[in-house]
């Protein structure tokens, strides 16, 4: 064996490693052939393709410092001990890679879900993979151990081999920014926007494209932020038992025992009314004044709309970032601690969706964001949620008054105009969600006539004013409303992500300090003159309600999941919150809460209710738990 140049035989390991890497895949495949039935042949391909990103983002990111060690154009880098060194060295990592991922393979038959922090969590203890490695996959682990030896062996027998041209040229130097570039290209795998991430892997919307794309080092290497969590707060039956008895229901059947959380509405009654849902940046309970009462005057609008609508004045946002308050509306689940985020992971264990589920009952969905389209991954995490159009700032031409250029994206007043215009012409029945930014800090002024108090770019003034703006597209947004067709068989809902000035500790932080359920606070509307009388409910919820919430009122019979209530079952008798902080959880009932720091309830003169410490400690098992073991939702 020998190659021409050095270029040649960096080639050559390069496509070996794809080779290597498309043999595992198509092992994959045909391991669990049933499971990727749902998968035509064309989808099939897609999704091998979409594998081949993903294997370009972990070869790229395993080799390209290898790249320029080996090709440099320096007169050590032709010596045979040198390329020996390296070349076995490219052999052991992408060896090591295989390895790995053959273990994900036998993991996935037991929970159809790749490796991700399980490795985290088991791996502090060796004697565990070791007695699994020996007494359940012997012979799989001495093959695999062959593997790993052979596949060290070719790289090292690959670049033994002799290079026939071994002179340097001058103009080498001019390869290695190319070399640079295409690594930087690789591993990012987008040219622009967050990097490629698990979200980006689903060639179609089904979860097996995106499962037969990845593979456990992907997961684990560009999953979310992942910690050792003990979710293991009380035994898992009674979890379930208590999570049941709390979200009791005249109204629901759980028709799968193997899934003990997944419920259905029963003798539900059709009602194809159609729903628009705004979900406002930052926008706390504090800063309406039909709720909070503090005469702030900077939502007149949405003060109107609730004062003719309802008004929920016990609603809670589940987390304290955009991505958490999307994942709680999107999938009725909050996110469990130490779990990957919605985009990052967590959408791989079988979720509800409600957009898919809106589809399977003959709506078109709509979904947008005055952001970048890619901004918060809200274009993924949209069609993976089964939102089947969808447009960021990109899309949406300046069309009003505004001045300057804001912080994300487009003016929120470009954006509802958007939305406007693509309502105008969408088929009925129909569910939307609009994500607004302009609140945003740093609070960017659209223009002085929304200028109610001093501006700042940085302060709370500055936070008002484009309050106040918002809510004047918000106006202007209805007032167009009105003149549609389908305005009275249509349900507003007006909500926000999470409360400003959220102070998101870290896991340290937390646990010297108990949440304020006071900054999870937030304004839930839902305005629908013709179909609901004005009245203000005091029952407690939080975003995951909502999906339970339209489940019920539009007539779904598709059984989903979700630790929540409709918000109108009069038969369901307790009513909660559950939040999210950091490394820390929370609950209330809204008379009372306790806080949970993984290591112990803190101290506060509300908790002491060992109801609601049970209740939360079950929640958070079942949630884990449930889903660890594919046990959350029937795909």
């Amino acid at each position: 064996m020998s190659f021409k140049n050095r270029y040649t035989q960096v080639i050559w390991a390069t496509l070996l490693s794809f080779g290597l890497f498309l043999a595992l895949r198509i092992f994959f495949y045909l391991s669990y052939t049933e499971y990727f039935s749902s998968l035509s042949g064309y989808e099939a391909l897609l999704s091998f393709l979409m594998g081949f990103r993903v294997d370009t983002a972990i070869i790229f990111t395993l080799t390209s410092l290898l790249w320029l060690a080996l090709l440099l154009p320096l007169r050590f880098t032709y010596f045979k001990s040198y390329r020996i060194v390296l070349g076995t060295l490219w052999g052991v990592l992408i060896a090591s890679v295989l390895f790995f991922n053959i273990g994900d393979v036998l993991y996935f038959g037991f929970v159809n879900r790749h490796l991700s922090d399980e490795l985290a969590l088991i791996g502090n203890d060796v004697g565990i993979l070791f007695s699994m490695a020996i007494d359940y996959y012997f012979y799989q682990s001495i093959l695999s151990s062959i593997l790993f030896l052979l596949v060290v062996a070719l790289f090292y027998k690959l670049f033994s081999a002799k290079i026939e041209d071994t002179r340097l040229y001058h103009k080498e130097w001019l390869f290695i920014p190319l070399i640079i570039a295409l690594a930087f290209l690789g591993i990012r795998g987008k040219t622009e926007g967050i990097s490629f991430g698990v979200s980006d892997a689903f060639a179609v919307n089904k979860l097996a494209s995106g499962n037969l794309a990845l593979n456990g080092f992907f997961c684990y290497y560009r999953g979310g932020n992942r910690q050792n969590t003990n979710h293991a707060g009380i035994e898992l039956d009674t979890a379930i038992k208590n999570v049941k008895n709390a979200t009791a229901s005249d109204k629901t059947l759980y028709p799968k025992s193997e899934y003990p959380l997944m419920r259905s509405y029963t003798n539900a009654e059709k009602k194809p009314y159609n729903v628009v849902i705004i979900m406002i940046e930052s926008f706390s309970a504090e800063y309406l004044d039909a709720l909070a009462g503090n005469h702030l005057g900077i939502t007149p609008t949405l003060d109107a709309l609730a004062n003719s609508g309802l008004l929920f004045t016990n609603f809670y946002a589940n987390g304290q970032r955009s991505q958490e308050g999307i994942t709680s509306l999107f999938t009725g689940i909050t996110q469990p601690v130490g779990f990957e985020n919605y985009g990052e992971g967590l959408e791989l264990y079988n979720l509800s969706f409600l957009g898919k589920m809106a589809q399977a009952n003959g709506y078109h969905t709509l979904a947008m964001q005055s952001s970048d389209r890619g901004s918060f991954r809200v274009d993924k995490l949209a069609s993976l949620a089964g939102f089947s159009d969808y447009y960021g700032a990109e899309d949406m031409p300046r069309s009003g008054d505004e001045v300057g250029t804001p912080n994300y994206g487009a003016w929120d007043g470009d954006m509802l105009r958007f939305l406007s215009s693509k309502l105008h012409t969408i088929k009925e029945p129909f569910i939307s969600f609009a994500f607004s930014a302009s609140t945003h800090a740093p609070y960017y002024s659209p223009g002085k006539e929304w200028e109610k108090y001093p501006h700042s770019t940085e302060s709370e003034y500055g936070f008002l004013n484009t309050m106040n703006y918002m809510d004047s597209q918000i106006a202007a947004f209805m007032d167009q409303a009105k003149k549609e067709p389908w305005f009275e068989n249509t349900i507003f809902i007006f909500t926000a992500d999470h409360t400003n000035h959220a102070e998101v500790a870290s896991a340290s932080e937390v646990q010297k300090k108990k949440i304020e359920l006071a900054s999870y606070h937030i304004p839930l509307i839902i305005y629908a003159p013709k179909i609901y009388q004005a009245k203000r409910v005091d029952t407690v919820g939080s975003h995951v309600d909502i999906l339970a919430t339209l489940t019920d009122i539009l007539g779904w019979e598709e059984p989903f999941t979700s630790i929540s209530s409709s918000l109108f079952d009069t038969s369901v008798t307790q009513r909660f919150a559950f939040v999210k902080h950091g490394g820390e959880v929370a609950l209330t009932n809204g008379k009372a809460s306790v806080h949970y720091n993984f290591n112990a309830f803190m101290d506060g003169d509300d908790n002491s209710s060992k109801e609601l410490q049970e209740l939360l400690l079950s929640i958070d098992t079942a949630q884990a738990k449930l889903l660890k073991e594919t046990k959350w939702m029937q795909q």
